[in-house]
């Protein structure tokens, strides 16, 4: 069978920094598929993920546990990926589409009054259906499809959606209305965040956002800022590699902001770990090992057989498969391939240090 690779030259704009965190606690089994998280009224607020309980918890902030559940009595979980709030609603975002092929897309819109008033834990929503404006194909792409999304915020008189995207690590961001109906939204913006991205928290103090995501063993989290309107491609975009205490998760999910430059965030349970609650300070004098990406390019020669990479001397190349298995690693700029199933992969490049310095889907057929 003849393989082709796809030919990528990628020059990134985007500073990178490394980041250590605080561990509050690990989270308890029936909260290990944590997603969403808000600090609404000094409530740490979270849930599940895929097929859970259609109910928001508390988490004590100190021990982990939870303290209280609410149900939504009119929804279902299909995919629960995040959650945001305004000064009226709390937004819950029914999104998560790892195939592609999701035709009921939804966001449950709660009243903050009802949740924190409700004598029996129980409260109902109204929904905001939508469909993204250019999806036209809904053949199931597992692991490839760019109609993913676990991230949303409000801001000012609208939602706004950073998609999951498989297919190429970036995010494309979408804005929704607020009030309840269904919409055909289409796409505003896009740009490389380098990972896919889980969550996403507005900072009104500092007037960024602050989106978390991981690339299997790279969980990170980045800041946008110095954005016009809904511009934030063209905004300054800081990434942070995540340092997460051994045998916790790598699966960043949901983030919150605490206060100025202070977070909480969440990971989910997956083959790298156990879920976790820990705190993550921005503050600039906090940062650690900061570089600048450089220029590197990827590419096939006529064969067909090998995989080239041009990059700097002594970085370490590794090749993983979507599920998350490393199948090579070598300092060799050139990789033969010709014993690689048909499919997609994941290249990382990495420095003396092991930090992860560029990482680029690829395609072999």
């Amino acid at each position: 069978m003849q393989r082709t690779i796809i030919f990528l030259i990628l020059i990134s704009s985007i500073t990178s920094y490394s980041q250590q965190v605080d561990l509050i606690s690990p989270l308890q089994d029936s909260l290990k598929e944590t997603s969403g998280l808000i600090l609404l009224n000094d409530r740490l607020i979270t849930h599940n993920d895929s097929a859970g309980e259609a109910a928001l918890f508390e988490i004590d902030s100190v021990s982990g546990g939870i303290s209280r559940k609410v149900i939504i009595d009119n929804a279902s979980n299909f995919d629960w990926e995040d959650l945001c709030y305004d000064s009226t609603y709390i937004y819950i975002a029914d999104f998560g589409n790892n195939n592609g092929t999701r035709t009921n897309l939804r966001i449950y819109r709660v009243l903050i009054s009802d949740y924190l008033t409700t004598p029996n834990d129980t409260v109902s929503a109204d929904t905001i259906q939508f469909n993204y404006a250019d999806q036209i194909d809904f053949t199931s792409n597992t692991f490839s499809t760019n109609f993913d999304a676990e991230a949303l915020i409000s801001w000012n008189d609208s939602l706004y959606i950073f998609t999951k995207n498989w297919g190429n690590m970036w995010t494309n961001v979408y804005a929704l209305s607020k009030t309840p109906g269904s919409y055909s939204i289409p796409r505003i913006d896009s740009f490389n965040t380098e990972g896919l991205v889980t969550g996403a928290s507005f900072n009104s103090s500092s007037n960024s956002i602050v989106l978390s995501g991981y690339a299997f063993n790279d969980p990170f989290v980045t800041e946008i800022s110095n954005f016009t309107n809904s511009q934030f491609s063209a905004a300054t975009v800081e990434r942070y590699s995540i340092q997460l205490p051994a045998g916790y998760s790598y699966q960043l999910e949901g983030i919150s902001l605490i206060s100025a430059t202070n977070y909480y965030i969440s990971t989910e349970e997956s083959f790298s770990g156990t879920s976790g609650l820990f705190r993550l300070d921005l503050n600039a004098s906090n940062k650690l090992n900061d570089w600048e990406r450089t220029s590197y390019s990827i590419y096939p020669v006529p064969s067909s057989h090998y995989l080239n990479i041009e990059c700097t001397d002594g970085i370490e190349i590794e090749i993983y498969t979507l599920s998350g298995t490393l199948i090579h690693s070598t300092f060799d700029h050139q990789i033969d391939v010709s014993g690689f199933s048909a499919g997609s992969y994941l290249v990382l490049l990495k420095d003396e240090s092991g930090r992860i310095i560029a990482q680029e889907k690829v395609i072999i057929e």
